[in-house]
């Protein structure tokens, strides 16, 4: 990585990680910008530089990798991969991709200000939204029929959910266990609960 891509890289964490610092123990407004920028060691404008808004430190939507989407699901599709594995497979790996920058004991922080805090909450609804998005139009394609894309939406949002019951879960018991087997666990919950709807 060139030097000045590696010092952006190093500041853009020591911003990521001085917010969830500061917000470890208070809400998403009690924080300012201007403490995030003090705690990180820059200065307002550096802040605004890699961050244009407070809202992006925390949920930050350039991170979300709809090349890595596409490709994947393309990939997976033209397999002929299980829809459901592979649509929790695609959408685990954008999460973890998305949220790289958050440190492992920062992860509750993480959760609790995107399950409490509104302006998050709108936040990460409409990042789910773009995700679900990319997913159903590499299900049904850009043509699909209106009854095409309603079903794929019930599908990837029931998939989309099982991986938030899955997090949350893992959260609730203090990341005691690894998150992969939350969601091992949340899958079959998934395929049985889909088995038992249509027995």
């Amino acid at each position: 990585m060139p030097i000045r891509e590696e010092k952006a890289a190093r500041t853009r964490q020591a911003v990521v990680d001085a917010a969830f610092r500061l917000l470890a123990d208070r809400s998403f407004d009690a924080v300012s910008v201007d403490e995030i920028a003090r705690e990180a060691g820059i200065g307002r404008r550096t802040f605004f530089r890699y961050f244009p808004t407070k809202e992006d430190v925390v949920l930050d939507p350039r991170r979300l990798d709809r090349e890595y989407a596409r490709a994947a699901m393309a990939e997976g599709v033209v397999s002929g991969e299980d829809p459901i594995g592979l649509v929790l497979r695609v959408m685990a790996e954008l999460q973890r991709r998305m949220f790289a920058q958050v440190r492992p004991e920062h992860q509750a922080t993480l959760h609790r200000l995107s399950h409490e805090d509104p302006a998050l909450m709108a936040r990460s609804w409409l990042l789910l939204e773009a995700a679900r998005d990319l997913l159903v139009v590499s299900l049904v394609g850009p043509e699909g029929s209106p009854m095409a894309r309603r079903r794929a939406r019930v599908f990837v949002g029931a998939c989309l959910m099982t991986i938030d019951a899955a997090v949350t879960s893992w959260i609730e018991a203090s990341m005691a266990t690894p998150l992969e087997d939350e969601l091992r666990a949340a899958e079959h919950d998934l395929r049985e609960s889909i088995s038992r709807a249509f027995a």
